[in-house]
């Protein structure tokens, strides 16, 4: 979907044409292949998310011109852009994410300060 709204919205026409001539299911594999890839790399080998965009970034790029080699693969822009808008919805979702952690906690100790008991002074 992100796909979708993102051609719609931030591409000129003439890319509009090159990357969304038509949706493959390998093109969506890719967006959740690199999704997917993104979380496990930040979450196990514990990448910041700048080095897993980089990382990953560089991978796919790396794949889709070996494929463009090869002769019975082919490289295409569109698995590419589909790589790294699976990698950016990643970020995006962890940075929603800890945002609202952030919010919630804030609000959370916030009551806790306001709620507790005064110190009580007993001679």
């Amino acid at each position: 979907m992100l796909l979708f709204f993102s051609s719609e919205l931030l591409l000129p026409t003439e890319l509009k044409k090159i990357v969304f001539r038509s949706p493959k299911i390998d093109t969506i594999g890719h967006f959740i292949a690199f999704f997917i890839l993104a979380w496990l790399i930040h979450s196990l080998i514990k990448l910041t998310l700048v080095k897993t965009f980089i990382t990953l970034s560089f991978y796919g790029a790396l794949s889709e011109l070996g494929q463009y080699y090869l002769g019975f693969r082919n490289g295409e822009f569109s698995d590419f852009f589909a790589d790294i808008a699976g990698i950016s919805s990643f970020i995006l979702l962890k940075l929603l994410y800890l945002a609202y952690k952030k919010i919630y906690f804030k609000k959370l100790t916030k009551k806790h300060s306001t709620t507790s008991t005064f110190p009580r002074h007993d001679k």
